[in-house]
């Protein structure tokens, strides 16, 4: 497995980590996959010392699980926990876009606006790439804009687990389209400082992103990520 040249050695660390977690929430490590300590030391030419850290960091994020024989693998989620992380969002982003819209700032509305014109533009474009980084944007913004870092964490790490399925919903057939209606409905709230509407408004996308997705798994889990 190879995933680029060898990172930076003065940040040896941190760029194995990158590396891989970015090469696992795009699906270039896709799910089920085993990662290869040696292989990845061989490619890079490094110890396997900054591997096995890294592994263990993305293991407590659980974008990693260890199985017996097998070594570290991306783990391959099921329909039921997929249907639950997606309820772990709803509750934990629901909070965020609540205190989002009680603490709006104009630098914080000015990025909001600008991520969801971005969405538009990639949904007229019909660039599914772009329309699943400009939807990441919208929401990290969101958060961002909560002011509680354990918050953001927590909603961080929900996002990632879920991330390569999610990433796969934006083929279904008029889903990007009701994401943007639903997500439009959430800055408005928003920018109106309409907290408990901008709750209701995420919870309510996030339902019905779950809903499909669910309804979805099997068609989504037999295509490759965007």
């Amino acid at each position: 497995m190879v995933l680029g040249p060898p990172p930076v050695r003065d940040t040896i660390g941190a760029s194995v980590y990158q590396r891989l977690r970015e090469a696992i929430l795009i699906g270039r490590i896709p799910m089920g996959a085993r990662i290869n300590e040696l292989e990845l030391a061989s490619a890079w030419q490094i110890s396997r010392t900054p591997i096995r850290e890294a592994l263990r960091r993305l293991e407590a994020e659980g974008l990693v699980q260890a199985t017996p024989g097998r070594g570290m693998l991306v783990p391959r989620l099921s329909s039921t926990e997929v249907e639950e992380l997606y309820a772990l969002r709803e509750a934990l982003e629901g909070m965020a876009a609540r205190r989002a819209a009680e603490r709006t700032a104009t630098q914080f509305l000015a990025q909001l606006n600008t991520q969801l014109k971005n969405y538009g533009v990639a949904l007229k474009q019909e660039d599914i790439a772009q329309l699943v980084a400009a939807d990441a944007a919208l929401h990290d913004a969101i958060a961002q804009m909560a002011q509680n870092r354990r918050l953001e964490q927590a909603i961080q790490s929900a996002r990632s687990r879920v991330h390569q399925v999610h990433a796969r919903s934006f083929r279904l057939k008029g889903r990007a389209s009701k994401t943007f209606r639903e997500m439009a409905k959430v800055v408005a709230a928003i920018r109106t400082k309409a907290a408990a509407r901008a709750e209701v408004s995420l919870r309510e996308h996030l339902a019905s992103l779950r809903s499909d997705v669910v309804e979805n798994f099997d068609e989504l889990m037999a295509t490759e990520p965007p």
